[in-house]
């Protein structure tokens, strides 16, 4: 038999429907013990279901410690008082006493069964906390209990084992056979005779409740009217997901706007159609048409539908045009002066104030990095512009346009192209799906406003904690390390921080960047080998280690330099720190031979881990062939001396005693 479980509730934000699915889907395995578990979820839905259960009854054993083992027995091995009143406390005899430990001690024991209970009915002790405890951004309180919420009001329990009602309760609602189909098309309950239904029954009364079905449902219809139109539908990121999330069974509209609109840039109208109405917009041969797809939740009757999103869209589209042309009468450049009054954080300052900071990184980084005189007056030009769009009507309407209006504006107005550029890619990469800066400036003009990000948010004392980073500093961090890496760039944020009147947390700042560093790599072991010897505030020193050896792992030169260290590590004394070598004091000539191949190797800039194995006959052979520990004193320490500066060799690279080979 099948067993289906839906919570039904009021429209829920699109937002939180996967993620609820997800946890709910993690709960029931836990306590259903099946990993097949399905999840289906719409708007007014969210459902578990799984094919094929069976409600096993099971057995909890609990183990009960008595008297300590040598006062439950007397010299005959007769049972003593203390023994056979733990017994009878626990309704157990003595054939069921066994021997136990506990700490340091031995004690009599014996099993009893704590439950015996059935899958489902544990289902009903833990289905409230359940749900009380579903990760949602907001929850709502709707009934006198003050302790049950919910991302929206519950109303309804479908809950059924094949033809039989399981028996979950929320507060006061309690599960029967009841669901309910599309809230238009078919507003009343239906009462589902057994589980296997479900599906089909749902799907009957205009409701797709599998999300994947729904999504390829809404491609297809997009797509398909797209083509009538010669043209091809945009799918901005998220709003393929988002939509789906928003219907129970879609419809797609055609609609259109004046070509008047198309003045715009596309990235307007994309944003203004897709962001803030959930429309498809429609291009034709790489250049956006008027049209747009609206996907509904209801039977389009006449024109009723198609009249009232383009009524929508229009008063939107007006606004922008509005506020577009009248950012155009003035400069970029107009605009600088009053981001004084634009606050970043009561500790920081104000936008302006973050401006001057990320011009003097990008000179800085200009000057380090031995960049041409005319990319460092353009990328000091773009960092001057780069926030003034925050100021424009079009930014204030729509901020995720900020950036895009600035490159927009600037071009307008006569800039660079790769200055403007630059105002438009400082913000990359976005996510981890986002690309980084195609042109220098820009890399160089993102940098510094990231960097900026760090080194300010830090010295402010907001240090990102558990899941809370509100001001996106795990996202920087990411930022700067594949703009780094890509570019192959050596920046070291210690040395950028001595631009700032005043730095604090710093020592933070390195904790947190290791452990982004962590998660950007992929490979905790390692990373952290690597950051015993390279501080994660020069973070391509870190990741181009950590490439380096994982393209060693499983190799004989990883093994031959992680023996090689351990070796070496092994016989030096702890606390040892001694690095002088006198070479007077050399005997034999594995010691002389070792030492020659020692410096040729500590003069170089680029070592590398071949170099690093290239030294292991020479150690094998002083090991070997040679008493490291003398009698003679002075000898001794001498051989110490040599493998300590081998062992800081070798810690140029890592901490190798960490690395796994």
């Amino acid at each position: 038999m099948d067993l289906v479980v839906e919570i039904g509730t009021e429209e829920l934000p699109a937002g939180v429907i996967t993620p609820a699915l997800s946890y709910l889907k993690e709960k029931f395995s836990e306590i259903l013990k099946r990993k097949d578990i399905e999840t289906y979820g719409t708007p007014r839905r969210l459902a578990v279901y799984v094919r094929n259960f069976e409600d096993k009854e099971e057995r909890v054993e609990e183990v009960i410690y008595g008297p300590p083992w040598k006062v439950s027995f007397d010299e005959n091995g007769n049972p003593t008082k203390a023994l056979l009143g733990f017994l009878k406390k626990h309704g157990a005899s003595q054939e069921d006493v066994f021997k136990a430990k506990k700490g340091e001690g031995e004690y009599a024991a014996v099993k009893v069964v704590k439950e015996e209970t059935t899958t489902l009915e544990r289902l009903k002790e833990n289905f409230q906390s359940i749900l009380l405890s579903i990760p949602f951004p907001k929850r709502m309180r709707w009934t006198s209990s003050k302790d049950l919420t919910f991302s929206r009001p519950v109303r309804w329990i479908l809950a059924l084992y094949g033809e039989k009602v399981v028996d979950l309760s929320f507060g006061n609602l309690r599960a029967d056979r009841l669901t309910y189909g599309h809230r238009f098309l078919s507003p009343g309950p239906i009462k589902l005779r057994r589980a296997e239904d479900y599906l089909k029954v749902l799907e009957e009364n205009f409701v797709i409740p599998d999300i994947e079905k729904r999504k390829r449902l809404i491609e297809e219809s997009v797509r398909k009217l797209a083509k009538e139109l010669g043209g091809e539908p945009e799918y901005p990121e998220g709003l393929l997901e988002e939509v789906t999330n928003l219907v129970e069974y879609p419809f797609p509209v055609l609609g259109s706007f004046e070509e008047r609109y198309l003045e715009l840039p596309e990235k307007v109208i994309v944003t203004v159609a897709a962001h803030h109405q959930r429309f498809f917009c429609v291009s034709k041969e790489g250049r956006l048409t008027n049209h747009f797809i609206g996907i509904s939740n209801n039977r389009p009757e006449g024109n009723e539908i198609r009249e009232g999103y383009e009524r929508v869209l229009r008063a939107r589209l007006e606004d922008a045009l509005f506020f577009y042309r009248e950012d155009l009468k003035k400069s970029l450049e107009s605009f600088v002066p009053k981001l004084s009054g634009v606050l970043v954080h009561p500790k920081i300052g104000s936008v302006l104030d973050k401006v001057e900071r990320m011009k003097r990184i990008a000179e800085y980084l200009s000057e380090k990095l031995h960049l041409s005189e005319d990319t460092k007056k353009k990328v000091l030009r773009a960092a001057h512009l780069s926030k003034a769009d925050l100021l424009t009507e079009m930014v204030k309407e729509f901020d995720e346009l900020q950036g895009y209006m600035g490159y927009i504006y600037a071009l307008k107005q006569g800039e660079d192209k790769e200055i403007a550029l630059a105002i438009l890619e400082q913000y990359k990469p976005s996510g981890p799906e986002d690309n980084t800066p195609e042109t220098e400036v820009g890399s160089l003009l993102s940098l510094a406003d990231k960097v900026d990000d760090l080194v300010s948010f830090f010295s402010a004392g907001e240090i990102p904690k558990g899941s809370s980073d509100p001001y996106g500093l795990r996202r920087s961090a990411f930022g700067v390390f594949r703009i780094l890496e890509e570019k192959g760039w050596d920046l070291d944020i210690r040395e950028v921080a001595r631009l700032y009147t005043k730095v604090r947390n710093l020592d933070k700042l390195e904790e947190f960047l290791s452990q982004r560093l962590e998660s950007y790599l992929g490979d905790q072991t390692t990373v952290r080998a690597v950051t015993s010897s390279h501080s994660p505030l020069a973070p391509l020193r870190v990741i181009l280690r950590v490439r380096e050896i994982e393209r060693y792992k499983g190799t004989e030169v990883l093994r031959d330099v992680y023996e090689a260290y351990r070796r070496v590590a092994k016989i030096l004394p702890k606390g040892w720190e001694k690095r002088k070598v006198e070479e007077t004091l050399f005997r034999e000539k594995e010691e002389k031979e070792l030492w020659e191949r020692l410096r040729e190797a500590e003069g170089k800039t680029n070592l590398s881990l071949e170099d690093l194995r290239s030294l292991k006959p020479y150690i094998d052979a002083l090991f070997d062939k040679v008493l490291i520990m003398d009698k003679d004193e002075s000898i001794r320490e001498n051989r110490l001396s040599l493998l300590q500066r081998v062992k800081d060799l070798f810690r140029r690279i890592a901490d190798f005693s960490l690395v796994v080979p």
